[in-house]
């Protein structure tokens, strides 16, 4: 068959009605229950009044550790740039990734995190291309990102241990040599106050010396109740282009925040055996004084250096210091059935799923003092040349890690609750009149104006040290109508652990239990992880994908029962797809299927000391698109389908959790091209599994919600000026966005009707 037929065949397939029917028959996901394979998405970029796939600069540190058109690589990878989050008037990394199919919110730790899953698995959270230990534990700065990546699939060929599902690259702001700056003001109904500014240019009248500054400061309240929350934040940086060939850029990043520690609602059990949400409106099941405070800075170098023309070298160095104090005060139901004594003590036990709810409550406090140290070393090669009619983009590199924590744990001797021992030894060995003094009756108590007892007493330290170091190589060939992309990378890991209870603890309960401290050292584990695959440029609009990749993650667990560490988590990904655009390149779309195999997956077992192990498979399918309509008329799309399981799981076990079977997403923009613009989303979450156990079988339901925003540009002001209003949630829908997957069966509850002011000016 000739090209000009096979283009002309390509051409009648690629009707939109017919892309679907060949995306669900060409994978063997939906061929047989038990294949499937990949996903892929396209880059999503708002670039003025029109959304295309393009290629930015950065997208390298995420896809290939290289520059390379996405549209050439066979993997899936999103891109949400600075217009795109400016046009959402996004408030949150919820709000950005909810643009992105199969990405979902996870487990939030009381609203301090941005924690999410990639189809169907824990995401890990990098910053420009390098992973920073600790960084899930903080919120982004939203005003001090350039863009965001999301790439689907195990990365661990270029980044080390990592969970299978993908990764989320925050990209910061850089020094630009175009003289630039703005002052922004962000309000809305509920007590936001939100000051920020970004400036950028040249130093010197030469342009070699570049520099930017970014800068916010929060002073804000939530809709819930004592949300108040504060905010610091501080980034310059400085880039010297010492020649055509070689650029240095120092930055620093400061971060001192508070925020409210807050678990939102509990599910609980019901008298006919089902499961109930405790409807508390704006209302605190935990306390008012519960809340994190943390400072991070942040220190960078890197060097880049032309060495030839084919061949550029760049050093990274990094270092994070984070101070970290949190007074978190956590809650669960407690009826009468679940209550006992342990030394004479009155012990409130957790409800769990055995007893109905009586509308009591306890709540505890558990206090962490932590200091954390990061260095990064990552030196990376890129080498571009031909070898016949083979053209290869060479990435190597060497990359290594040191993280040390040090952390003092400590609880309230009178709101003591959910452990035995603590509060036994509260009451008998301190004299503490009342333990359980932070349980309180849900039906009949004023629960909401609760004071700190500030009588914390320490309970352990603990002290770890991670070190990893990898080395890798990727080839990414381009050989006539084929892409080819190739890799290997090999990691070597330790951990170092130790843990020591308070001696005077230790001494007052050796007669009810041994408190034994732990010194362990993980020996080194080495790993090697690869990728393989391939792209084919049917025609100049069509292409097909395909790619195996592996991941790994080591699990940190000595089985003390079977006297052995707990063996690696290893995940495999099959993928494949097509990349469409018709229409004259103004509809694109990305159709892939995928399946995730993880094995190694592992639990604590019900044996204290044991570990359960099993595995976790995830399979789906994902579509993800941009039309632009007309010059005004752009729009954004993305709809993802996840089906995830345990596979060879003790009967206890129930399924992953927060991760919805279903979840879409759809944009629509107008811009008038000259003073304002307008735009509606709407953001579908199917149902998700509240808890991993079977027995907490709650379910959180689904949700859709509808956004609006609007913004005004006047030409009097030559368009600097940018006034916006945006409505969040406009229908006020009740919703939850996460649960905390454990006994206590806290859930999170999403944001109600917001609407919102900002205000910025350009100069």
């Amino acid at each position: 068959m000739n090209k000009k037929l096979l283009a002309q065949l390509i051409s009648e397939w690629a009707r939109p009605r017919n892309v679907l029917a060949l995306g669900l028959a060409v994978s063997p996901a939906f061929a047989f229950a038990d294949d499937a394979t990949g996903n892929e998405m396209d880059v999503l970029v708002v670039t003025g009044t029109s959304i295309k796939q393009t290629l930015t600069s950065n997208i390298a540190q995420s896809t290939m550790r290289t520059e390379a058109d996405l549209t050439e690589i066979p993997r899936s990878a999103v891109v949400i740039n600075r217009d795109l989050l400016d046009q959402q008037s996004a408030s949150d990394m919820s709000d950005v990734l909810s643009n992105i199919s199969n990405v979902s919110e996870s487990n939030n730790y009381g609203g301090t995190r941005d924690q999410f899953s990639i189809r169907g698995f824990d995401a890990s959270v990098y910053e420009d291309g390098t992973r920073i230990y600790g960084l899930a534990s903080d919120k982004a700065v939203l005003e001090d990102i350039e863009y965001v990546e999301v790439v689907k699939g195990p990365e661990s060929i270029l980044y080390g241990n990592m969970n299978p599902g993908g990764l989320i690259n925050i990209i910061g702001k850089k020094p630009q040599e175009e003289q630039s700056s703005q002052i922004a003001l962000d309000l809305d109904e509920h007590g936001k106050q939100r000051l920020s500014f970004d400036s950028t240019g040249s130093a010197n009248e030469d342009g070699t010396l570049l520099y930017r500054i970014v800068g916010v400061a929060d002073d804000s309240e939530g809709w819930r109740d004592d949300s108040d929350s504060r905010q610091t934040y501080i980034a310059p940086s400085v880039t010297w282009v010492a020649s055509e060939d070689t650029q240095i850029t120092l930055s620093y990043k400061y971060n001192k925040e508070k925020v409210p520690f807050d678990r939102g609602t509990l599910a609980v059990l019901n008298s006919s055996g089902g499961w109930d949400f405790l409807d508390i409106g704006s209302k605190r099941l935990g306390a008012g004084f519960s809340s994190q405070e943390r400072t991070t800075h942040k220190f960078g170098l890197e060097i880049e250096h032309d060495i030839t023309d084919v061949w550029t070298t760049r050093l990274k160095l990094k270092h994070q210091k984070r101070e970290y104090d949190g007074t978190r005060v956590h809650f669960y139901a407690s009826s009468a059935a679940s209550r006992g004594t342990t030394a004479g003590i009155p012990i409130y036990g957790q409800d769990q799923n055995k007893n109905a709810f009586d509308g009591t409550i306890n709540r505890y406090i558990g206090g962490d003092d932590t200091s954390s140290d990061t260095d990064i070393v990552s030196w990376e090669n890129q080498l571009t040349f031909d070898i016949g009619e083979a053209y290869h983009q060479v990435t190597t590199g060497i990359d290594a890690t040191r993280y040390r924590e040090n952390k003092t744990t400590s609880t309230s001797a009178s709101w003591s609750g959910l452990n035995q021992l603590t509060t036994a030894y509260s009451g008998r060995f301190l004299g503490t009149s009342d333990p359980n003094s932070g349980a309180y009756d849900y039906n009949s108590d004023n629960f909401t104006n609760v004071s700190n007892p500030d009588d914390m007493f320490k309970i352990q330290d603990e002290s770890q040290t991670l070190t990893e170091y990898g080395i890798y190589l990727n080839d990414l060939i381009e050989y006539g109508d084929w892409h080819f992309v190739a890799g290997v990378r090999a990691d070597r890991y330790s951990r170092k652990y130790t843990k020591n209870y308070d001696e005077t603890l230790q001494s007052a309960v050796s007669a009810l239990v041994t408190l034994e401290n732990e010194d362990t050292k993980r020996p080194y584990e080495t790993n090697v992880s690869g990728q393989l695959g391939a792209l084919y440029q049917i025609t100049d609009n069509v292409s097909a994908f395909s790619n195996i990749a592996t991941s790994y993650m080591p699990n940190n667990a000595y089985d003390s029962v079977a006297n052995h560490w707990v063996d690696p988590q290893d995940g495999t990904q099959y993928e494949i797809g097509t990349k469409l655009a018709l229409l004259d390149k103004k509809l694109n779309l990305t159709l892939s299927t995928y399946r995730i195999d993880l094995d190694n997956v592992a639990y604590a077992g019900d044996v204290t000391g044991s570990y359960d192990v099993y595995k976790q498979r995830s399979r789906g399918f994902e579509i993800d698109g941009d039309y632009a309509i007309t010059d005004q008329l752009t729009a954004i799309f993305s709809y993802g389908y996840t089906d995830v399981e345990f596979v060879n799981a003790p009967d206890t076990v129930n399924k992953p959790v927060n991760i919805p079977e279903n979840n879409a997403s759809t944009w629509l923009f107008y811009n008038d091209g000259e003073e304002w613009g307008a735009g509606t989303g709407i953001v579908y979450v199917g149902d998700r599994a509240g808890n991993r156990r079977k027995g907490y079988d709650y379910t959180l339901d689904a949700y859709t919600l509808v956004n609006m925003t609007a913004w005004y540009q006047p030409a009097f002001a030559d368009r600097q000026l940018r006034l916006q209003l945006s409505v969040a949630n406009l229908f006020d829908e009740d919703y939850y966005t996460a649960s905390s997957d454990s006994t206590q069966n806290a859930v999170y509850l999403g944001s109600p009707r917001t609407v919102s002011v900002k205000a910025s000016y350009k100069f």
